[in-house]
């Protein structure tokens, strides 16, 4: 999970080896490699740009911070999601878990018909949000074992060794992460399973009525080129039924955003 060098760049372990003697080049350059992946794993397990940038930003910290601890036992890459997957674990609640904890309905409701004003972009930013939404049905370290191991496609000895388990363990709470989330999801997303009448059109007028939508400061379907289907090979396998599938392919047709703020947030930290 990480930008791939091209072949003329040096290798992560020659970077974290310039880095340690003081060279902030070779430090961003290592950073930028990881930092849009760790910001978009925030943003499915938070929500909110504003929270996942908080979030990302103290982690990029603790990684900068610790870099002369890392003694090459296992992988930078492993090392650093880690450091990740402990922050966001401990991390206190945020502005969307607080929200949906005092009124589990916040994202809920919709119209029995299309409001036709309202344009496609928004319909789209409905869909996004609606989507990572409902992963707030899950508890924090199954929405994170989710994100990681499914909607990223982590394989399960990564995903052991980021969560401190062993790989069949990772497995099992995968798979129970995916039937809870499919439970839940399968009784009330119309574009996972057709026979529930919610419908994105239907729903963007609640969603803009309240405030969670804004055609004016679109927070989810912008700062992006590309959707996570086109960075992380989607695939199904034979256990994998038509509505499990359809939820895989509703999350993997998100956008996997590159925030600018990013590189400036990192010129401060590594300065």
């Amino acid at each position: 999970m990480k930008l791939t060098p091209k072949p003329n760049e040096p290798t992560d372990q020659a970077l974290i080896t310039a880095s340690i003697r003081g060279d902030k080049k070779s430090l961003e350059q290592l950073i930028k490699r990881y930092q849009d992946y760790i910001y978009n794993i925030s943003l499915r397990l938070f929500i909110h740009p504003d929270d996942a940038l908080d979030a990302t930003q103290e982690v990029l910290i603790k990684v900068v911070t610790s870099l002369n601890t890392f003694k090459g036992n296992a992988q930078f890459s492993t090392w650093l999601y880690r450091i990740a997957v402990n922050h966001f674990l401990n991390s206190p609640k945020k502005k969307t878990e607080r929200l949906i904890e005092e009124n589990p309905k916040a994202y809920g409701g919709f119209n029995e018909e299309a409001d036709d004003t309202i344009s496609e972009a928004e319909v789209e930013e409905v869909r996004i949000l609606c989507s990572t939404a409902m992963l707030m049905c899950l508890h924090r370290e199954q929405r994170l074992i989710y994100i990681i191991g499914e909607i990223f496609g982590a394989d399960h000895q990564l995903g052991a060794d980021l969560f401190d388990t062993t790989p069949a363990n990772f497995r099992v709470k995968l798979h129970r992460a995916k039937t809870d989330l499919l439970q839940y999801i399968s009784g009330k997303c119309g574009l996972v399973n057709p026979k529930n009448p919610c419908r994105c059109n239907k729903k963007a007028r609640v969603m803009i009525d309240r405030g969670l939508v804004d055609k004016n400061n679109m927070l989810f379907n912008a700062s992006y080129q590309h959707r996570i289907s086109e960075i992380v090979k989607l695939t199904k396998n034979e256990a994998c039924d038509e509505i499990e599938f359809r939820m895989k392919e509703l999350f993997a047709s998100n956008p996997f955003q590159i925030k600018n703020e990013l590189d400036k947030m990192l010129t401060d930290i590594v300065a």
